[in-house]
């Protein structure tokens, strides 16, 4: 059964920890509210509460948790030292995806327009 993060060290773990899996394809995936993985490791998934309700039984604890407009980083053993659930409100996940895409395009600033877009259908997604 996972624990719900709280403490905010834990919660900067996690989010360092995942956002090596922002990128093009998981910002498409974010502006249909689908949530992405670790590309098949199935140590950390983001997810939205509607694809939670897809699959009520296997989400339980998650759908009595998860509030609308939030979104669910789910962590288990070695993304973190045990199986954790950060709910975070949709302007808390835009503001964390706007910086790792900020790190993106000074990596990459031939993307820049591309990010910039993608970023753009998020926030519409997530009606910001």
């Amino acid at each position: 059964m996972p624990i719900t993060v709280l403490d905010e060290k834990e919660k900067e773990t996690l989010l360092i920890g995942y956002k090596t899996f922002i990128h093009k394809r998981s910002l498409k995936e974010f502006a249909k509210k689908i949530g992405y993985g670790d590309d098949g490791g199935g140590y950390m998934e983001l997810m939205f509460k509607e694809v939670l309700i897809d699959d009520p039984y296997e989400y339980q604890q998650e759908l009595s948790e998860i509030k609308d407009r939030q979104v669910l980083l789910s962590a288990i053993p070695p993304a973190a030292p045990v199986e954790e659930n950060l709910y975070l409100d949709f302007d808390e996940f835009y503001n964390y995806l706007a910086e790792v895409v900020d790190e993106r395009i000074s990596e990459s600033p031939e993307d820049k327009e591309e990010y910039e877009q993608l970023l753009a259908e998020v926030k519409i997604a997530l009606e910001l």
